[in-house]
């Protein structure tokens, strides 16, 4: 008979007796580990009651917890935006549209859209045809549902047509949440949609909406639109009218007929019409009526000019770009930008003080930037020097792309310093070139220079070494470089050829002006910024910029670069002093292009980088250049705005190093002489060559002769030399009339016995040996008479005469006086 199995619950009386288990059964009792176990089976345990549940189970547990989480978000949802539902003022958001835009310090300087309070049009003061016009395109069954249209969320959701949304979501949306497409979005607008439908009539959703929704061009509410568009009230909006202002509605700035694609404005207008014709609203010879009909557009009134029109429009592009247009312009923004005002006016004063002398050598136009370089930020910044002129005001050229010219050298002579292909010193022949193909450039002043080095091709502006250089560097290599300092335009797929050397690549000024704003901050540029931070209507910030600079030019070509372009010397033979700021070291450069159609002027210190472009926008040719348009706004901004603070150096990376070169060949000097500078080198690429300078020859005082010499300079020891010329005493040439011959006094030796000594060397000889009969007569000037007269006397008389009152230096008295004889 089989033995049956002891059940398991009777496994605990199987020890009463006490007996201890063999200790190969003996087992450890890990406390902690159970405590572990415990703890996971208390936190596992409803997942495994719901694995223990079936699948309809399973399936209804989790569809009821979803519902939970729905009417919970629902609930909060309600209970966050009660107030706003049963306010209409601030169901609209009728007081929080607009956006101001403020500088650096918090100074407003310009506003766009309306903040104040405005009064809502009745529904019966709004045109019928705009009414069934938005209907019929927007929601067709605005009538008939509670709030939202399931089977059109569905077929949206299918189709991937079409938002889904009925004109009480797109009216929660738009004036109580947001524009995230996100499935709680979705379901916070359901739910808002489902409490506005509870709290108001369909005609008052309907006004609502009509007076809140964007129609573009800064205009909110139908009121304003009527009147931006065709300047009538709503009541008179005609069915073409109606249909365009409602076409308008899904893309605002595109489908605009005054800013947008007239195109596709008119294509709308024609859906609309479609619609309204299939949904029974209207004919279709009523259709065909209203598409035939000439819209006739209202004068547009210009916005705020503000005290920098363009750099608003340039933030306000950022913020639709970021946040979309209508939660832009409806979201109350306000704006911190980078902007200072007071460096906006310091510009805006020297470009209108230039502007008459730019109006008289055939300029018309200007522009502007001021970049910090140490962060990106745009301190100053004007597009055109006249925005309300009506053919260019509006066209902001800091953006537009225009031939930089010399100015953009820089760009590639700083890649080719930094890569070692080129030395500063390196010599370069400025002579009349062919390059290939007929093109041979001439410099600026039509004149050659010789051979010249790399720093005098640039400080000067040579274009036949630029060119030369830019051979040796390579053409791509160029094109690299300007891509990695920010510069978009310049296409490698395109064939430059050359004359990119000189400029002949489109670009903006913004960018070529950050490009040397690199160049300032030891080559880390920073994206331009425009944007300190966003807050909302109540005051929440939403958003700051996290620009990271990248290391867009080698530290060693933005040092060398920098050190040549603020060479005030090596720039002074071809531009004098027009662009030295007096006791700051500033780097600078222009440009001009063929028949002064553009003129540049860009230079920066390592706080701040300004670029100025002058010109006309038809690129019509001008009678004068960079240095001589553009030059005198930068020159006068710049120094204004450095004025008072301290010059600040470029920084000197570890890795240059100074030597010794020879302007003869730009060699390496063996040792110190005249024709010699000092040059900057990356330590690894020295010039190969070298020279030998001609001696400095300097006199010096000879300690051990205690003579004057000339000696070569690097032969001088302070030990045996002294360059203190007083330390030897100062001699002359006299002749010594005892002996007759030529001899070397001192000046206090011959001052101290004049009547041995004359200074006419000339007849220096010994006077003759006294007679026994006759007393030695000698020939003598007498200082005593008027003028003093060549005498004869005996030697006594000379020799016990008082001093002073004869000499012997017959060249004090005049030639043509005899004097007295004078017998003894």
């Amino acid at each position: 008979m089989p033995q049956r199995k002891q059940p398991v619950r009777l496994g605990r009386y199987t020890n009463l007796a006490g007996k201890k288990p063999a200790p190969s059964e003996q087992k450890a009792r890990p406390r902690r580990k159970r405590k572990v176990k415990i703890l996971q089976r208390r936190y596992m345990a409803p997942v495994v009651w719901f694995l223990r549940l079936s699948w309809p189970r399973r399936i209804g547990v989790v569809f009821g917890l979803g519902a939970l989480v729905l009417v919970l978000i629902a609930v909060v949802t309600y209970i966050t935006f009660a107030r706003d539902i049963s306010d209409p003022q601030r169901l609209m958001n009728l007081n929080n549209t607009g956006i101001v835009l403020m500088d650096m310090n918090g100074k407003p300087f310009y506003t766009v859209g309306r903040a104040e309070h405005r009064v809502m049009v009745p529904l019966s003061d709004i045109s019928k045809n705009m009414q069934d016009a938005l209907i019929a395109s927007e929601d067709k069954d605005f009538y008939k549902h509670g709030g939202f249209d399931l089977l059109s969320i569905l077929r949206a959701a299918v189709t991937g047509v079409g938002g889904g949304s009925t004109l009480t979501q797109q009216l929660a949306k738009n004036t109580l949440l947001n524009d995230q497409k996100t499935l709680l979005r979705k379901w916070q607008e359901l739910v808002m949609s489902v409490a506005i439908e509870q709290t108001y009539s369909k005609d008052q959703i309907l006004d609502f909406y009509l007076n809140s929704v964007y129609f573009g061009d800064n205009t909110f509410g139908i009121k304003d639109a009527a009147n931006t568009y065709f300047g009538v009230q709503p009541k008179d909006l005609t069915l073409a009218q109606s249909a365009m202002l409602v076409g308008l509605l899904p893309a605002p700035s595109a489908y605009s007929p005054i800013t947008g694609n007239k195109t596709y404005a008119k294509e709308r207008q024609t859906t609309v019409l479609s619609r309204m014709v299939t949904n029974g609203y209207i004919t279709e010879a009523q259709k065909t009526d209203a598409l035939n009909t000439q819209l006739t557009y209202a004068p547009q009134t210009n916005p705020p000019d503000g005290q920098a029109p363009h750099f608003a429009q340039a933030v306000l592009a950022q913020l639709v770009n970021q946040f979309g247009e209508e939660q832009a312009l409806r979201s109350g923004y306000q704006v911190t930008t980078t902007l200072n005002l007071d460096t906006q006016k310091i510009v805006q004063d020297s470009m209108a003080a230039n502007m008459p002398n730019i109006n008289r050598n055939g300029g018309t136009n200007a522009a502007a930037i001021v970049i910090d370089p140490k962060n990106g930020d745009v301190r100053a910044y004007i597009g055109s020097a006249d925005w309300n002129n009506a053919q260019w005001g509006r066209v902001d050229m800091v953006q537009a792309a225009r031939q930089p010219g010399s100015s953009f050298k820089p760009i590639y002579y700083s890649a080719a310093l930094g890569d070692g292909v080129i030395t500063a010193s390196s010599m370069w022949k400025d002579e009349l070139t062919d390059f290939g193909g007929g093109y041979v450039p001439l410099d600026a002043d039509r004149l050659w220079h010789g051979t010249v080095s790399t720093r005098s091709a640039i400080a000067m502006s040579l274009n036949v070494p630029s060119v030369k250089i830019m051979q040796k560097f390579g053409i791509n290599n160029a094109i690299q470089a300007a891509k990695n300092l920010g510069i978009t335009t310049i296409d490698s797929s395109k064939q430059y050829g050359l004359s990119l050397a000189l400029g002949s690549a489109e670009v903006p000024l913004q960018q070529m002006t950050n490009a040397y704003a690199a160049f300032a901050n030891q080559g880390q540029q920073y994206p331009v910024t425009y944007i300190t931070s966003v807050k909302d209507k109540f005051g929440h910030t939403i958003y700051t910029p996290n620009n990271q600079p990248k290391q867009a030019a080698s530290k060693n070509g933005a040092y060398l670069i920098s050190n040549i372009l603020s060479d005030n010397n090596a720039r002074a033979p071809m531009f004098g002093n027009s662009l030295t700021i007096s006791g700051h070291t500033v780097a600078v450069k222009t440009g001009t292009t063929n028949d002064n159609r553009d003129a540049w002027t860009i230079g920066y210190t390592p706080t701040v980088a300004m670029g100025v472009w002058v010109g006309n926008n038809d690129n019509a040719p001008m009678a004068n250049g960079g240095v001589g348009m553009a030059g005198p706004i930068w020159r006068n901004a710049m120094t204004k705005m450095l004025s008072g603070t301290p010059n600040i150096p470029f920084i000197q990376p570890s890795s240059i190093v100074e030597r010794t070169v020879c302007y003869s060949n730009g060699g390496l000097a063996l040792r110190p002489g005249s024709g010699t500078y000092t040059e900057y080198f990356m330590a690894g690429a020295l010039p190969t060559n070298t020279c030998t300078p001609t001696p400095i020859m300097i006199q010096v005082c000879n300690l051990q002769t205690q003579q004057v010499e000339s000696i070569d300079e690097s032969t001088y020891n302070s030990t045996a030399y002294s360059k203190d010329l007083t330390k030897c005493p100062q001699k002359v040439s006299v002749c010594d009339l005892s002996s007759g011959q030529v001899v070397s006094i001192t000046k206090d030796q011959y001052n101290s016995n004049p009547s041995a000594y004359s200074t006419d060397t000339t007849n220096c000889q010994k006077p003759p040996a006294p007679s026994s009969q006759t007393p030695a007569m000698v020939t003598v000037c007498n200082l005593t008479t008027t003028p003093p007269s060549k005498t004869s006397i005996t030697q006594d008389q000379y020799n016990s005469a008082p001093p002073g009152t004869y000499t012997i230096d017959l060249s004090k008295c005049s030639t043509s006086s005899t004097g007295s004889q004078t017998t003894p």
